[in-house]
């Protein structure tokens, strides 16, 4: 191997560990920034919305298809 390509295959080797040691660092912001991409909250009070919507029906009857 020539010495450009040593030097070349250090640097990018150098720039995966530093990228590593950054997403182990930072992991639960970088978590978090992960999972909302889907236009998902995790938070379970946020996501169940079926027993809320039904508690509004109940108190609303009058908005029940029949």
């Amino acid at each position: 191997m020539s010495t450009v390509t040593i030097v070349v295959v250090g640097i990018w080797n150098a720039l995966l560990l530093t990228a590593l040691v950054a997403a182990i660092h930072w992991r639960k912001r970088v978590l978090r920034w992960i999972t909302q991409l889907d236009g998902q909250n995790q938070n379970p009070w946020q996501t169940d919305g079926a027993d809320r919507w039904a508690a509004f029906l109940a108190e609303h009857p009058e908005l029940i298809d029949r």
